[in-house]
């Protein structure tokens, strides 16, 4: 075999197998990003915080006031780098439920864990009021929300809800 035609052969190897690698990496790239697309389409959700994203999830309030008594199950989500409270559902006395609006109750912008700050709306005589709050962790199933909002504050107790 001449020296010119082994090269030509070589040559043409080295390209089928450079141009087959190339190909197969595009087509990998392109199913990882349709795949990513597909599983996370907000870009605003972060990774996951194992210290602090325990707190999403169910949590219920019991009341007993004159305006309701019953309790409430708040939905916990995370929301970028927040966690929003939503009203999931209601229950009488007695633990029958009736599902809720979901209305955005609380909104924690700072949590590490054990302490956070957050708002909290109250409602009082029809009026609907953004109060400054403090939630203070318990344990992981439970934590304390105090306010104090010219003079009418409260500590609620959340409990982890399991249905």
């Amino acid at each position: 075999m001449k020296n010119s035609t082994l090269l030509f052969r070589s040559l043409l190897v080295i390209i089928l197998l450079a141009g087959g690698a190339h190909l197969v990496t595009y087509a990998a790239q392109n199913k990882d990003s349709i795949t990513t697309n597909e599983v996370i389409p907000d870009t605003e959700n972060t990774a996951p915080n194992y210290e602090t994203d325990y707190i999403v999830g169910k949590w219920i309030v019991n009341y007993n006031s004159d305006d309701y008594k019953g309790a409430i199950v708040y939905d916990i989500k995370k929301e970028g780098n927040k966690f929003n409270a939503y009203t999931y559902e209601y229950q009488d006395e007695k633990g029958y439920g009736e599902k809720a609006e979901k209305t955005k109750t609380l909104t924690i912008n700072s949590f590490d864990g054990y302490k956070g700050k957050g708002t909290y709306k109250i409602e009082y005589e029809g009026e609907t009021y953004d109060v400054q709050c403090n939630i203070d962790m318990v344990d992981e199933n439970s934590f304390k929300l105090s306010y104090d909002y010219y003079g009418y504050g409260d500590v609620e107790t959340w409990k982890r809800f399991k249905s």
